[in-house]
């Protein structure tokens, strides 16, 4: 999370001190734009093919109405203990299930799950 990425962007909303409702903060005003409006969201991706996931990479799905939408990896490795490669990426509202990121000009299959990928050594995805 940077000056680019609000709190909310990346699961941080739980930080931010909503109550009281009077309670004045230097930026509150465009977080409770960005609450209503809806933001991107930081969700888990999972390859089960061959291929590393790794940061940079971008993630695309087409939402709801159709339309072709981009996010971003932001961090991605092997996982050892699932055997597979994970991945956390921001995405636009609206991705369901499937996307495809691209690895080496090749387009890979990816699954859209919540983060957090494994709890007390059992695999949640």
């Amino acid at each position: 999370m940077d000056e680019s990425i609000s709190p909310l962007a990346a699961n941080m909303g739980w930080t931010i001190a909503w109550k009281p409702e009077d309670r004045q903060f230097i930026g509150r005003e465009a977080l409770e734009k960005l609450r209503e409006q809806g933001t991107e969201k930081l969700v888990g991706i999972v390859m089960r093919e061959k291929g590393i996931l790794r940061a940079g990479q971008v993630v695309r799905f087409t939402d709801e109405l159709g339309k072709l939408q981009e996010g971003v990896i932001t961090s991605g490795s092997f996982s050892p203990t699932l055997g597979f490669s994970i991945a956390l990426a921001r995405v636009p509202n609206g991705i369901q299930g499937k996307a495809i990121v691209e690895i080496r000009q090749r387009e890979m299959p990816v699954e859209v799950v919540k983060p957090g990928f494994v709890r007390e050594g059992k695999c949640l995805v």
